[in-house]
């Protein structure tokens, strides 16, 4: 009985990881901390002081961006043969008014540049999209982060180019963890939005991480409003 059970219990993992794997917002932070509830400077605006956003879920990688002369701030992707992988950049955001657009500019400077994702159930090309959070988010609730499909950008596909987005907050544009669009959720999560910013990985998890084999990058924000 025991065998059976052992063996029925890795046959559900086993799915549940193939299925997960066919999901574009399939995020598993099992361990993590939810993000703490930090107030934004102002309401309706997206601070671009690099203090103001935070690092989370990566390795060696700092808590901060850096500032940077070309642009907001910026950061470089951790080299993969240390351990290291960026997976959330994210910043403080409250909506007290009826939001239409994400916008976002930003350059990817890279010199031979080979990126490769982390989860091993994920697959390249590398990525980076926009993404919101609630407050007081769990990091299991499905609908607590919500992830934008037509802001996604491969990594290495136009590097040492500006590139821009705008992304109207409407539900047919945005997925949830599990990849679902649900329009009452959505909007339930926009009036509750607590954290907006990128996340990066591959094709399959948009958050589970990014890290550099070879070659040289920096990203480089250079706007990111919400009006």
């Amino acid at each position: 009985m025991h065998s059976l059970q052992g063996t029925l219990s890795r046959l559900i993992g086993i799915l549940m990881l193939a299925a997960c794997a066919l999901l574009s917002g399939c995020l598993a932070i099992i361990g993590n901390q939810p993000p703490p509830n930090i107030p934004p400077e102002a309401p309706n605006v997206v601070s671009l002081d690099p203090q103001n956003w935070y690092i989370f879920y990566s390795a060696e990688m700092p808590p901060h961006p850096s500032t940077d002369p070309e642009g907001a701030w910026s950061f470089e992707p951790p080299s993969s043969e240390t351990g290291g992988h960026v997976n959330y950049i994210q910043t403080p955001f409250n909506a007290t008014t009826t939001l239409h657009n994400v916008n976002i500019t930003f350059k990817v400077e890279s010199v031979a540049p080979q990126y490769i994702v982390i989860d091993p159930a994920d697959i390249p090309p590398a990525t980076v999209h926009i993404f919101f959070e609630q407050q007081n988010d769990n990091l299991v609730d499905a609908n607590g982060r919500w992830w934008a499909g037509a802001s996604l950008y491969n990594l290495g596909s136009k590097d040492n180019t500006m590139i821009s987005y705008s992304v109207p907050l409407t539900p047919d544009q945005w997925s949830n963890v599990y990849g679902k669009r649900n329009a009452q959720s959505f909007y339930s999560a926009l009036e509750n939005v607590g954290w907006i910013g990128v996340t990066f990985g591959g094709q399959y998890f948009w958050g589970h991480g990014v890290a550099l084999a070879s070659g040289s990058a920096k990203y480089i924000l250079v706007g990111f409003q919400v009006n």
